[in-house]
């Protein structure tokens, strides 16, 4: 069966419609995300993002609904009090792109309509847009201050976290933080809006050595058993096993693309969380220590990757401090 937009959309709705909006907890529900654009598919696949804003503490904080295996439903519950200062969502670079334009499929009263207004107001002023960039710049900072102490010992998935802060802190300054399937695809054009393409090569240092694309498709079959494995009981929802064929056909089709070495970030991403999942055998961290040492993102390699982080946190203040000052702040 051939699955169009027009369809997931409708399933959008019918699952909003069906089960969201009768809660009477549920103040409104929002279509975010891929599926706001014309194109969502990726490798012919695609994931539907549902926003609920809850009255008080909802029920759980994601709930992932499988539709086949190129598709599934994601939901994301949170608080309406994140939204209650709507001003203050215009230096939160996630809630505030986020409600900057998403589709309402329901609503109680006027949230959407009262706290679109004021967000939009002065979004784009450049003293927000430099909130929106330090919401990601601060963290990343303060996260290789933390990796100073012992940096053969820094976590991959701390040491991948922080390069993704490190990187939306660019994408924001031109836009919308970069999902992850897409962090690497898209991050060239952001730099290049930012006035310096040669962020690229810097982050490609935070993350890996010298690879290229065969490690990929080497490593890809180790890949696809570590997260089955971990999605067998995934403590992170993002591993549900729901996701499998999403995140897979990101990774063939990024190293299709003109920017193959793309793949490796939604690779090593969740191969590093399912590496915590804590329900890898032996075998399957032998293989996660082989390819962790081949990026060089194992003990030995480590202090490299901080030091590049380094690197690049400084040009990236840099960038943020020359911006201010354009503007006066």
């Amino acid at each position: 069966m051939r699955i169009t937009r027009d369809a997931l959309l409708k399933l959008a709705k019918d699952t909003t419609t069906k089960t969201l909006a009768p809660n009477k907890d549920v103040t409104a529900v929002f279509l975010v995300g891929s599926m706001l654009a014309e194109d969502p598919f990726m490798g012919g696949t695609a994931d539907v993002d549902l926003l609920v804003i809850y009255n008080g503490n909802p029920p759980d904080e994601r709930e992932i609904i499988k539709l086949s295996n190129d598709f599934h439903i994601d939901i994301r519950y949170e608080s309406a009090s994140l939204y209650a200062q709507p001003r203050e969502l215009r230096g939160d670079p996630w809630r505030g792109h986020t409600m900057w334009n998403p589709t309402l499929l329901h609503q109680k009263g006027r949230f959407f309509e009262y706290t679109q207004s004021i967000l939009r107001a002065q979004f784009d002023d450049p003293a927000n847009l430099l909130k929106r960039a330090r919401a990601f710049s601060d963290p990343a900072r303060s996260a290789w201050s933390a990796m100073q102490f012992e940096p053969a010992n820094v976590a991959p998935l701390a040491l991948l976290a922080a390069g993704a802060d490190a990187a939306n802190a660019v994408a924001v300054l031109s836009g919308a933080p970069l999902p992850e399937r897409r962090l690497l695809a898209e991050f060239p054009a952001r730099a290049k809006a930012a006035g310096n393409p040669d962020f690229v090569r810097t982050l490609l240092n935070i993350i890996f050595r010298d690879v290229n694309v065969d490690f990929i498709r080497e490593w890809l079959p180790a890949w696809e058993v570590a997260f089955c494995t971990a999605g067998q009981a995934p403590l992170d929802m993002s591993l549900n096993t729901a996701r499998f064929g999403y995140y897979k056909a990101a990774i063939v089709t990024l190293l299709e693309s003109d920017f193959p070495l793309a793949a490796l970030w939604p690779m090593v991403c969740t191969w590093a969380r399912a590496a915590q999942a804590g329900n890898f055998t032996s075998e399957h961290d032998r293989a996660w220590a082989r390819v962790l040492a081949m990026l060089g993102l194992g003990p030995l390699g480590m202090p490299e990757r901080v030091d590049a982080l380094d690197r690049y946190l400084d040009v990236l203040e840099e960038t943020l401090d020359q911006v201010a000052a354009k503007n006066g702040l």
